[in-house]
């Protein structure tokens, strides 16, 4: 199985839009409730604001045969704004691809440091790849309450 990392080009948007709503729905949900889930992946969404999103975070997309199974991004101060693997695809080495090249751009922009805000269900994995949570955190999406976690890594530049 040969896992290809490309640049996402604007019309991968709306799929990569239902990659992450069915994943939020589908992995999630042991740590989250429907109305968190909801709130955090709403099944309507403005496809408008989202493509405006992710054209502000320039994600990258690991494809298999053609299909995206995993996107995510890094940013000029190390935050990785979104991690997320297709449900059907979790435990299969996507999620360490994508770590492989976070890691490979944060070195060509010189970064000492990667942050990110993690789910409670991420968490664990981030933990395997050597992120450590600095503080628990409630954030409000859409009125609703969720908890996830800070959490850095520091890199050797």
């Amino acid at each position: 199985m040969r896992l290809n990392v490309q640049m996402a080009k604007p019309e991968d948007y709306p799929e990569l839009w239902r990659l992450f709503h069915d994943t939020v729905h589908h992995v999630n949900r042991r740590d989250y409730t429907p109305q968190q889930l909801e709130a955090w992946a709403p099944e309507k969404v403005d496809l408008s604001h989202w493509s405006l999103r992710l054209e502000g975070i320039n994600p990258f997309v690991v494809t298999i045969e053609g299909k995206i199974v995993g996107f995510s991004d890094v940013q000029a101060d190390g935050l990785v704004d979104m991690f997320y693997v297709h449900h059907a695809w979790q435990r299969k080495g996507i999620g360490s691809r994508l770590f492989t090249e976070i890691h490979h751009k944060a070195e060509q922009m010189k970064l000492a440091e990667l942050h990110s805000h993690v789910s409670m269900t991420a968490r664990p994995f981030f933990e395997v790849h050597g992120f450590h949570a600095v503080t628990p955190q409630q954030v409000t999406i859409n009125g609703v309450t969720l908890k996830n976690f800070l959490m850095r890594k520091t890199l050797s530049v």
